[in-house]
Parts: structure tokens; C-alpha cells; sequence
């Protein structure tokens, strides 16, 4: 080798040295300062199908549809109680009886005093019919003994009847038989001294009253015996007669049988004669009206009596009516919720005795905003839950609105309308248990859908930002018009503008910054 050339070849591959330095700074410096690829992951949501139901929710305490507080109506002690809190009842049922026997009492009285009305008045009926001195026999008029404008008094001899062969026995009865007791009622007489029986017939009702030495009221009653088979002057009897009803009285006591051929007419009333129709001799037969009086006085007593009556009667009405206030008795059908009072207890008039409760079905009241009342109607779907029992939360229950206030109720500037809401009942309801309802007002069912935070308005245009991506995994954005529909709080309805499966963006991004490889 030649002097000096090692020297030229260390030179030559120190440049190579420098040269290859130099282009590893340069490739370096290429990469380094190209700029950095930033990748963006953007959130989106996918544009699916499904249900829009847009809803009303509220939250109310249930109580049974048809509740009835059963109160007592007076102050009494409780002398029965038949059923017990939880035990069903029909309407109508007695569940308990207060002591009324204050009433009854009452009642009783009123009942005897009417009782002593009626008296009264047949008495002043029968001496009204009695104003008419009518003949009990046949036979001719003897000893007239009164003129027309003479005063008479009840029993004053009018006159004698000459009658062939015939008998007559005066006997006396309870003036409480006389309203009873008419002329011509059949009567049976037994003979005490032969022990036998003969028929009778009433001729006569007296008006007037006596007292017997027992205390007894009795009026005179006279009965007639026509042409016997033998002689019954000078014979005891008594007798029973057998009254229009069907019913049969019997003589107070006993007395004797006299000859009736000459039998005396009496008036049987108290009057003035307006009109005498007959005279002495004159033949007359049974029932020929013999003279008529007048008498004003027994007319207003008459029409005092039945108003005094009539005035009794609806007093005792009333009374009676009362007697229902001391039963209390179911109003519905129902189960007893609520019972405090027991036999022995008094309670007092507005006492709640007992609280009766259907609960077959319940119900409570939503409330409902002013703004979104008028969406609500009888027809909207009511799904409803409660807190007490967890299954409603997967199966909720189907309820149906009843009512639709057409009051408001205000509350801080806010007024919301309480919807009546009607539910079933299932196993382990009670009443006051909480409740949720959710109203549906609008649906729309197995429609295009898109989240509401992925639809932007502006200018009363609805927009979505598209994300699309080429052959080349590349993503790009792109804004479009969409057309949409109703929405509820998480979807809005998409009519046109995007499709199912399409992805779009969500507002909130999040950017992941790139990386570079050196080599």
C-alpha cells in the first residue's frame, strides 16, 4: 500500500459516517415534525324502532270506591251489636239495636190515647145516628110524648109501640163493647134458671155510661125476644151477643125479662125535634123513622174528634218513625273497616258507629297538571303501581279514570286538577296504601325513534348530526334536516330524515389524542 493512503481511507469513511448520521437526523426530523393524527371517538346513539308513549304521572292515597260512615242518629246505650270489624254485610243488615224503650213507652201512650179517641167517637157517631128516632118493633104509636121544636135529652121517653106477643131483657155491657155493638146484632141468652139458651136480637144501644161497684164503665143494651115457645116474664139471663166482625161480647151481669107488648122508644140522642113523622095511633114497622132531631153541638165534637185524632195519628207516626233511629243498620254492602262501639256503650247523636267499606274496588286521586288536563279524558290507559307491593313494579295494575274534575286546586301560583283513578282489587291491598299512576295521553306504537339529546331545533327545523364512515374505516359528520313526530322524555318519533340503524351523534363528545411511532 501506498504511503498515506490508509490515512485517505480513514477520511472516507468518516464521511460515510457523517453522511448516514446526517440521514438518520433527517428521516428523524421528517417524522418529528410532521404533524400528529388525532383520532376522535364520538358517542353515539343508533336510530331503532319502538314505542313512543307519552305520559301523565301522579301519586294518590287509595281508599275504597263506596265507603259509608254509619252514625248514630240519637244518644242511647248499645243493647246488641251482631257483627265485628272485618265481618261482610248486606245492605239492610241490623248491626246493632240502641235501647229505645223510652220511646216504646212513648208509644204506648199515644196508642191508648187514640184508643179513648176512637171511643169518643164512635159515641158522638152513634148519637149523631141516634138524632134519627127510628123504631125497633112493629106495632101502633101510643103515648106520643113529644112535639116538633121540643128539646129532648138522650133516654127521654118518645113514645110506647103496642106489639103483639114479645119480650125484652135490658142488660148491661162495657162501654168499651158499645162502639161495637149495633141494633139488630144476633144475641144468644142464657135461661139461669133452666139452664137453657134462647135466641135474641139488639134493639137498643144506650149512650149513656154508668159505673158498676167494680169501677167498671157499662151502657144499657136491650135485646128482644120475639114470640117464644114459652113465657119468659120474671126469668133471669145474660147474653153474648155476636157483632158485626164476627166477634162476640158478653153482659157485664144479668137481669130479668119483661113483657114487651107495649115497648117504650127512648131517644137515644140529645137534641131538638126538626120533624116528628108520626102520630098517636099511627101503625109503624121496624126501621120507620119516627121523629129527627138536630144537634150542632155533636157535629163540631164530631169533626174536633177525628182532627184530634188525626192529630194523635201523626204524632204516633212520628214517634214510631223514631224508633228506626235506634237501629243502625248497613247502608251498603260492604265489610265492616271500622267498629269502635261495643255492647254497653253509650254513644252519643254524630257518634260514628261503624265504617262500611266495598272493597271489591278502590280508588285515589292523581294529581294533574293545568297543562296537560285537557290531554286527559275517560278513555286514556292508566297503569298503576304501589309501593306496599313490589309486584305491581313488573305487573303493573290496570286501572280506568272515573272522573274528571271540573275544579282546579291551586297551589303557589301552580293549579292542578285531581283525576279519579279506579283499580281492582288484588291480594294485600288495603286502603291508605300509597299508589302511582301513569297516564298515557298520547302513543305511538313500532315507530322510527331517535334520543331526544341527539335532535337539536333551530329556527323551527329539527337537525341530527350523522356519522358516516367510507370504504376506508375513515368517519366523517354530517349534518340533516329531520322530519319528526311526538315525544315523550327519552324519544322523539323520526317521520323522515334518518333510517333505522343509522348512528347519530350524541352532543357530549370525548377526544382521545394520537400517537406517533418513531423508527
Amino acid at each position: 500500500m501506498r504511503e498515506g493512503e490508509p490515512l485517505k481511507k480513514k477520511k472516507v469513511i468518516k464521511w460515510i459516517k457523517r453522511i448516514i448520521l446526517l440521514g438518520i437526523i433527517g428521516v428523524g426530523a421528517y417524522f418529528f415534525l410532521q404533524p400528529k393524527k388525532v383520532e376522535i371517538n364520538y358517542r353515539t346513539a343508533e336510530v331503532d324502532s319502538g314505542d313512543i308513549v307519552i305520559l301523565v304521572s301522579g301519586a294518590g292515597t287509595v281508599s275504597a270506591k263506596e265507603s259509608r260512615k254509619e252514625v248514630s242518629l240519637v244518644t242511647a246505650k248499645v243493647n246488641n251489636v251482631y257483627f265485628e270489624e272485618g265481618d261482610k254485610v248486606k245492605e239492610g243488615a241490623v248491626i246493632a239495636r240502641l235501647d229505645d224503650s223510652d220511646y216504646r213507652v212513648q208509644i204506648d201512650s199515644q196508642k191508648n190515647s187514640i184508643a179513648q179517641a176512637q171511643i169518643s167517637k164512635e159515641n158522638t157517631k152513634r148519637q149523631i145516628e141516634n138524632l134519627k128516632i127510628v123504631s125497633s118493633v112493629s106495632g101502633n104509636i101510643k103515648n106520643l110524648a113529644i112535639t116538633e121544636g121540643a128539646y129532648v135529652v138522650s133516654n127521654t121517653k118518645v113514645c110506647d109501640i103496642l106489639i103483639p106477643s114479645k119480650y125484652e131483657i135490658k142488660l148491661q155491657f162495657l162501654s168499651s163493647f158499645a162502639p161495637r155493638i149495633n141494633i139488630g146484632n144476633k144475641a144468644e141468652l142464657f135461661l139461669l134458671d133452666s139452664f137453657s139458651y134462647i135466641d135474641g136480637s139488639v134493639s137498643y144501644v144506650g149512650s149513656n155510661k154508668s159505673i158498676l161497684e167494680t169501677g167498671s164503665s157499662v151502657v144499657d143494651v136491650i135485646i128482644t125476644v120475639d114470640d117464644p115457645k114459652y113465657v119468659l116474664d120474671g126469668l133471669k139471663a145474660e147474653a153474648t151477643i155476636t157483632t158485626n166482625s164476627g166477634t162476640q161480647v158478653t153482659s157485664a151481669g144479668s137481669a130479668y125479662f119483661s113483657n114487651s107488648k107495649e115497648t117504650q122508644i127512648l131517644s137515644g140522642s140529645t137534641g131538638k125535634v126538626t120533624k116528628l113523622f108520626v102520630k098517636e095511633g099511627q101503625q109503624i114497622n121496624v126501621g120507620d123513622i119516627i121523629a129527627e132531631l138536630e144537634n150542632d153541638d155533636l157535629n163540631d165534637s164530631a169533626q174536633n174528634t177525628d182532627i184530634s185524632i188525626q192529630n194523635m195519628q201523626q204524632q204516633l207516626s212520628h214517634t214510631q218513625s223514631k224508633l228506626s233511629d235506634y237501629v243502625i243498620k248497613a247502608s251498603i254492602s260492604g265489610t265492616i273497616t271500622s267498629q269502635p262501639i261495643k255492647k254497653g256503650d253509650w254513644v252519643s247523636a254524630g257518634t260514628i258507629f261503624s265504617t262500611i267499606s266495598d272493597l271489591d274496588t278502590f280508588e285515589f286521586k292523581v294529581p294533574v297538571d293545568e297543562l296537560d288536563i285537557s290531554k286527559v279524558n275517560l278513555d286514556s290507559k292508566v297503569m298503576v303501581t304501589l309501593d306496599a307491593l313490589e309486584n305491581t313494579k313488573d305487573n303493573p295494575i290496570v286501572g280506568k279514570i272515573t272522573k274528571l274534575p271540573l275544579e282546579g286546586v291551586s297551589n303557589g301560583g301552580v293549579t292542578d286538577y285531581y283525576v279519579t283513578v279506579e283499580i281492582p282489587y288484588i291480594e294485600g291491598l288495603l286502603i291508605g296504601m300509597n299508589a302511582d299512576a301513569d297516564i298515557t295521553i298520547k302513543e305511538r306504537l313500532n315507530v322510527i325513534r331517535a334520543p331526544i339529546e341527539c335532535i337539536d331545533k333551530d329556527e323551527g327545523k329539527y337537525y341530527a348530526e350523522l356519522l358516516e364512515e367510507n370504504a376506508s374505516g375513515d368517519k366523517s359528520t354530517r349534518k340533516v334536516e329531520v322530519e319528526v313526530g311526538i315525544k315523550d322524555s327519552n324519544y322523539y318519533e323520526i317521520v323522515s330524515g334518518v333510517n333505522i340503524g343509522d348512528k347519530l351523534i350524541v352532543p357530549e363528545q370525548g377526544i382521545i389524542g394520537g400517537s406517533f411511532n418513531m423508527f
